[in-house]
């Protein structure tokens, strides 16, 4: 059976808080490819943007079926499916 080490150090807040972000936006890039021309989800900005609409709006098309979002934690993220099925109705 092997054994795995565990190694304990100090280290202040602020470098563990920028540790946990790091390893945060590492995983998140896997589901989303934030730097990628083809992204599969957008952020509510870049949506509205996209839709020419502001964000209320946004707000309002996800309450009636509209144009549904995901969530990811408590960020909100639409589809580029979703996002392209309304720019070419």
């Amino acid at each position: 059976m092997q054994h795995s080490a565990i190694q304990l150090m100090q280290i202040d807040i602020e470098s563990f808080g920028q540790f946990i972000q790091k390893l945060v936006r590492e995983e998140l890039e896997k589901i989303i490819p934030v730097h990628s021309e083809e992204k599969e989800f957008y952020t509510r900005e870049e949506t509205a943007k996209l839709l020419d609409v502001s964000l209320t709006t946004l707000f309002h098309w996800n309450n009636d079926g509209t144009l549904k979002n995901t969530k990811i934690g408590k960020r909100v993220y639409y589809s580029k499916n979703e996002v392209s099925a309304r720019l070419n109705p």
